[in-house]
């Protein structure tokens, strides 16, 4: 088992096998967990609390290979809308229920939960479900 307890600062040879491990939103904010890379490999991760390990982290550097964070798809609900003011409102709502959430350009993103589909209807902007990486770079946090 490879123990991850701090993140590489070097960058890898050229001619470095790369291994990644495929984590969710959830996953990447977990400092402590064991997860198996796409070669197989059993990893632990002991990171100091409050570690991200966002999109391309390097999590694991050895003399041959090194392993790499890789964004797992998920079930979202992308919303859009015409106008900047129903977004901000959309945002505004996913906030107050302490949701992560995911600003585009004329977009937000948030993980499905079956629950937002009548606040969709009820802020009537166009909403789909759809399977892609969830990046958000926050935690929900509850701070009343």
């Amino acid at each position: 088992m490879i123990l991850v307890e701090g993140l590489p600062t070097a960058v890898p040879a050229p001619d470095s096998s790369a291994d990644a491990v495929v984590l969710t939103w959830e996953e990447r904010a977990k400092t402590r967990q064991r997860v198996i890379t796409q070669a197989g490999r059993d990893v632990a991760i002991k990171l100091p609390t409050g570690t991200r390990l966002p999109p391309g982290t390097l999590l694991f550097l050895g003399d041959e290979f090194h392993i790499e964070v890789i964004a797992a798809d998920e079930d979202v609900w992308m919303v859009r809308a015409p106008e900047a003011g129903s977004l901000l409102r959309v945002a505004y709502e996913i906030g107050n229920r302490h949701f992560p959430i995911e600003i585009g350009d004329g977009w937000v993103a948030v993980r499905y939960d079956h629950t937002l589909a009548e606040l969709w209807e009820r802020l009537a902007v166009a909403a789909a479900r759809a399977t892609r990486p969830f990046l958000s770079n926050e935690r929900p946090s509850h701070h009343h």
